[in-house]
This record gives structure tokens, C-alpha cells and sequence, in this order.
């Protein structure tokens, strides 16, 4: 039979591994669409001091690539499931124009 502190701490134990399994759960989620182009826009703005109303989007055919976000004349930026920035070189971009 257990004793009062043995169950005690493996409630706290339990409640532990509940809490890390939900925070590691929700990083796991990746941004939605809008998030990553309010984000991408955000940088140009801070960049090129340009309006963020400059800024659209489109699917990627690239594999890797999420999305690509073009702001303004000659300013992209292609972003992964997860909104992180990917290299690409503007040949790439420019084959994958068609979707």
C-alpha cells in the first residue's frame, strides 16, 4: 500500500509529465497562414520601412517551402511549414511562379 508522500509525488510526477506533454504538444503546432504573413511583413516593414498593405502571398511548389511572401518590387521571402525562413536562390522562386 502506498503511503501519503508516495502518492503525493507521483501526482506531482504525473502533473509534470501532463504539463511538458501539452507545452511540447502546442510548439509542435505550426502557425497558420495569416501568422506567418503577418510575421513576414512585420521584417519587411522593419527592413525596407515599406507598408505591410505591400505584402502577399501564394502557395509554394518548392519542397520545403510553405509559402512565398513578396512585398513591394523585388522583395521575397520563402518560409517552411513552421514560418522559419528558407534559402532558396530567385531561380527556384521564380520556377515555382506558376501555382
Amino acid at each position: 500500500m502506498m503511503g501519503r508522500m508516495q502518492r503525493i509525488s507521483l501526482a506531482a510526477l504525473l502533473a509534470l509529465a501532463v504539463a511538458l506533454g501539452a507545452l511540447w504538444g502546442l510548439r509542435a503546432i505550426p502557425p497558420g497562414e495569416t501568422e506567418i504573413i503577418v510575421a513576414v511583413a512585420a521584417d519587411y516593414v522593419a527592413e525596407t520601412g515599406g507598408e505591410a498593405t505591400d505584402c502577399a502571398a501564394r502557395p509554394a511548389s518548392v519542397e520545403g517551402v510553405r509559402l512565398v511572401v513578396v512585398c513591394g518590387e523585388g522583395w521575397a521571402r520563402a518560409v517552411d511549414e513552421m514560418g522559419r525562413a528558407v534559402a532558396l536562390d530567385p531561380g527556384a522562386l521564380a520556377a515555382g511562379a506558376g501555382t
